[in-house]
């Protein structure tokens, strides 16, 4: 919940930005903030929408659906600024409406650099995800934050207009250092596994571009691992074989939604209490020897009218071990 947190911050700080770039500077300081704040996050309010429905696959088959989609923008858009119009008496209702529009336009356009897919394109069910920056990452978060205060503070759009120029450029150097990355990867997998015919993923790491998880994908399974742009050595790779035969001849509805969420990036392993369903998309939680847990993961529970679906609880205290595993691995400490 934190790190969404995190995130409703950047969209705050993001929206601020674009409601003072967008509307005319007879506008006050505090309706700027206002505006772009609160609209800022209204597409992310589908998160607690999602929690009526108690079950884990529709919260995450709802987050950044309908709610981010350019026709709810565009109808949304219409309805907040006759609602709101009586309050910027300063603008016309175009300029408003243009406001209020990409406000919420330039949200979704951020959530599509992250690795969470967004429905933009709603009805369609096609999520775009370009993969290239955390959800919450300082280096994007901080220079529009400082563009927007002294923007503000000052009374002129050129400190906004810099800070919006300067988190851009560092979206486009991630999108720049993805590709080295992964053509880094390809080369050094080759090396060790020559005859594979595989499928790359490459993502940044919490809160920074610099460490990348790194999946590889092949007929029989996953090759895990991470690539720091500081390493000067070839890389190994974990494997995990998919073992889809667990679950080949069951035909059931929560499993096959789990199956297209995970985009087809999953595993299948045992506990004690059954099968576990590993999503591999956010990497490894842990990874001490035989103590292996992936961020997403879930029990499937046999009922009788099919499988039920649980997520598996996470420990606080592997989660910091994560962050300074992380953050030794970026500079080879």
């Amino acid at each position: 919940m934190s790190s969404f947190f995190m995130d409703s911050f950047t969209q705050i700080v993001l929206g601020v930005s674009v409601a003072h770039v967008a509307l005319n500077k007879n506008v006050s300081t505090k309706k700027i903030v206002l505006l772009g704040a609160i609209v800022a996050t209204l597409p992310d309010l589908d998160i607690y929408i999602a929690k009526i429905f108690n079950d884990p696959l529709t919260e995450i088959e709802i987050h950044r659906g309908f709610s981010h989609s350019i026709i709810f923008f565009i109808l949304f858009g219409f309805l907040l600024t006759f609602l709101i119009k009586k309050w910027f008496i300063e603008v016309s209702k175009k300029q408003l409406y243009i406001t209020v529009f990409l406000i919420l336009l330039t949200h979704s356009l951020l959530d599509i650099f992250t690795t969470w897919g967004t429905q933009l394109l709603w009805p369609f069910s096609k999520k775009f995800t370009l993969k290239s920056v955390f959800v919450i990452d300082l280096f994007y978060t901080v220079p529009l934050l400082m563009g927007v205060v002294f923007g503000l503070k000052n009374r002129r759009k050129l400190f906004t207009y810099a800070g919006l120029i300067l988190s851009s450029l560092y979206l486009i150097w991630g999108l720049v250092v993805q590709q080295v990355v992964k053509s880094r990867v390809e080369d050094q997998f080759y090396t060790q596994y020559a005859s594979k015919n595989i499928k790359i993923t490459v993502k940044p790491t919490f809160l920074n571009s610099f460490l990348w998880n790194v999946i590889v994908q092949d007929v029989e399974g996953f090759y895990i691992s991470d690539y720091s742009i500081f390493d000067a050595k070839e890389r190994n790779f974990q494997y995990f074989p998919h073992q889809h035969y667990l679950i080949d001849n069951i035909n059931d509805t929560n499993i096959n939604r789990l199956k297209e969420i995970s985009e087809n990036q999953y595993i299948i392993t045992k506990n004690k209490n059954g099968l576990v369903f590993n999503d591999l998309r956010f990497g490894l939680l842990k990874n001490n020897n035989d103590d292996v847990q992936f961020a997403f993961s879930y029990q499937l529970i046999p009922t009788e009218y099919g499988y039920t679906v649980k997520e598996l609880p996470k420990d606080k205290r592997d989660g910091i071990q994560l962050l300074k595993n992380l953050w030794y691995r970026i500079f080879n400490i």
